[in-house]
């Protein structure tokens, strides 16, 4: 109240005592009005051109956060793994087998297997599956995982070495409510779990990334040139109806992010990593702590734009390395880069590792050289060299939308089946 007092902040009330905004409110009637954590007001309009104040309000669903601690207490991590097919005697059914798998920076991934003789019908037949060559580098752990994706999930946990970090932990939470609240989409990891820092989801066992842009996916330009010489050779083995439609299943999955009902949802970190393939050859969007649930302008109305500050790396949108404000858009600018990779099996900037003097070229405007040849191979890559420039358009109010994409490769999906059907008449 003293502060209240000496700031002047108390809010106006009408005869009932109910707060009433002033038709143009200022920085300090909106700090009053809007007392409330769930609503940041800024000074100035955060997308670079209003000077207005505004009030960003936070959507209902960042607070719809599901906690299921119990059910990860009951795993234990300290456990040897131990192969069901060289127990004497099987475990009881409510136990589960834990195997670790690998581990990002932050957090350590395991797999954790339901008891195999809760699956009297399928199990017999997961040894009896002769599984493919999936492309990827460790072709005898995807092969292993396949058959016990139905009856497995991923569970990751924060590794030893890191302190609790509250940023972090947001991170994660966040991450959570998104996967919970997309659970209805095919396109999207099933979350099973949440806990503190810890989450468990689906198996989805096959890398795409390996796949699409093989090995390092860094050349010289000269190399390349003598590569193509007699005419372009992507470095990955996609066909033109595989291309088309991994590019459909991955802007579908972001159209399901940006659409979201309850209000639009960035990825912030697409890049091929971020999906992976299920036993039957679809893709699946995960990893989604660095996403952003966007907050709605209680003044003027649409959603507040968002910075997360100093942006690395070379692969995203030119407004995220010049400090810009952001928006959904730049998530369809890194779409156009995965296009890229798999149309040619090469990073969009495949001639340097330099993030910095990539950063440069894409703050000036620079976009990745594209071979011309690649228009005239086939109707596949055509409509994928047109969509991935209208991806990289510089200004994000003029660059396509994800929903645009997304009718752009349903077109192109549907014209490409009708041309296949006449070669094979022929």
């Amino acid at each position: 109240n003293k502060k209240r007092r000496r700031l002047k902040t108390y809010p106006n009330l009408d005869s009932n005592g109910n707060k009433v905004l002033k038709e143009r409110p200022t920085f300090k009637d909106l700090k009053s009005y809007y007392d409330d954590d769930n609503v940041h007001v800024l000074p100035k309009g955060n997308d670079g051109k209003t000077l207005k104040p505004r009030a960003c309000q936070k959507a209902e669903t960042s607070h719809l956060y599901f906690p299921t601690c119990n059910n990860f207490h009951e795993h234990d991590l300290g456990r040897v793994y131990d192969d069901p097919s060289l127990l004497e005697h099987p475990r009881p059914e409510n136990e589960m087998y834990q195997k670790y798998l690998a581990h990002g920076y932050y957090r350590d991934v395991w797999i954790v297997e339901d008891n195999p003789w809760i699956w009297p019908h399928r199990y017999p037949n997961e040894k009896l599956q002769t599984q493919p060559k999936y492309g990827v580098e460790n072709e005898e752990r995807t092969s292993e995982m396949v058959p016990k994706a139905y009856r497995s999930a991923a569970l990751k946990t924060l590794q030893l070495t890191h302190p609790f970090s509250q940023d972090h932990f947001e991170e994660v939470q966040n991450e959570a409510v998104i996967m919970e609240r997309l659970t209805s989409s095919p396109r999207i990891m099933n979350i099973y779990g949440h806990c503190v820092m810890s989450t468990m989801a689906e198996v989805v066992p096959i890398e795409f990334e390996e796949v699409s842009v093989p090995g390092e996916g860094y050349f010289a330009h000269d190399e390349i040139e003598e590569r193509n010489k007699d005419g372009v050779r992507p470095f990955n083995n996609f066909t033109p109806t595989q291309k088309l439609g991994f590019a459909l299943e991955m802007a579908e999955s972001l159209a399901d992010l940006h659409g979201f009902p309850d209000g639009v949802i960035v990825h912030d970190d697409v890049q091929p990593c971020q999906w992976l393939r299920t036993p039957d050859g679809h893709l699946k969007l995960g990893d989604f702590n660095r996403a952003t649930i966007m907050q709605w302008d209680n003044v003027a109305g649409g959603y507040c734009k968002f910075n997360n500050g100093e942006a690395f790396a070379n692969y995203r949108a030119p407004e995220e390395f010049a400090a810009r404000n952001l928006d959904e858009q730049i998530d369809v600018f890194s779409f156009g880069n995965n296009l890229y990779g798999m149309m040619t099996g090469l990073w969009n900037f495949y001639d340097t590792d330099d993030d910095d003097k990539v950063q440069t070229q894409l703050i000036d405007g620079e976009i990745p050289f594209i071979d011309p040849r690649y228009r005239e191979r086939s109707f596949a890559d055509r409509t994928l060299v047109d969509l991935m420039k209208r991806c990289w358009v510089y200004d994000p109010a003029e660059r396509i939308s994800i929903f645009e994409a997304v009718d752009v490769l349903k077109k192109a999906v549907e014209d490409n089946g009708k041309e296949e059907g006449v070669r094979e008449k022929e």
